[in-house]
């Protein structure tokens, strides 16, 4: 590798952590990564995910596409599908990749997870989608329920200090906002010099 480095430590947030256990499972990554440490990721899909194409009337379901497109439009995708990406994440189809995507015995997998109080933690679209899915699934980050991002042989839950939540993009420090008891930025330091000093 150009860094000269034997292994990598994977750090990913929500999908990307679905997609680093696929390269590894699938692409030929495993040997080059000692850990993967997944951050909000929905490993388990979402039960909201099914309801939301099953039951949701079409025109409701174009009108919630559309206010997730036009936000992902403005974080700088250009060209959002939100409903393909719903249909991607759904419990059943969440529960048919995990059979075909075992985790290698020689990477170390864990996971970390935050959650919201209340649906006014989560900037918008997730403050919309939040009672939502907490209905479903239970609580959440706005748009992951805590029980579907564990995974691996460590989990570590994050828990929010006072009455303020950690949403999906506080995680990424999506809407540079201080949090009462987290710092995004000393969060993912700690990450890395915990996984140096265990030895990876």
């Amino acid at each position: 590798m150009e860094t000269g480095c034997e292994k990598v430590n994977i750090i990913a947030h929500s999908k990307g952590g679905l997609d680093s256990r696929a390269a590894i499972a699938h692409q030929g990554a495993a040997p080059y990564v000692a850990t993967l440490t997944t951050i909000n990721t929905p490993h388990r899909g979402c039960i909201f995910a099914e309801y939301l194409l099953g039951k949701v009337p079409e025109p409701t379901r174009q009108r919630i596409a559309a206010a997730y497109n036009a936000t992902l439009k403005k974080l700088g995708d250009e060209n959002p599908d939100f409903l393909a990406a719903v249909t991607d994440l759904t419990e059943s189809a969440c529960l048919r990749r995990n059979e075909s995507t075992p985790d290698d015995p020689d990477v170390v997998y864990e996971s970390v997870m935050s959650y919201c109080k209340r649906a006014a933690h989560g900037k918008f679209p997730l403050n919309m989608t939040y009672p939502i899915v907490k209905h479903f699934d239970g609580f959440n980050d706005g748009l992951v329920s805590v029980e579907s991002a564990r995974w691996g042989g460590h989990f570590t839950l994050l828990e929010p200090q006072g009455k303020r939540g950690i949403s999906h993009g506080d995680m990424v420090d999506l809407n540079r906002e201080n949090i009462r008891g987290f710092d995004v930025r000393e969060f993912y330091v700690g990450l890395v010099a915990a996984l140096r000093e265990r030895g990876y």
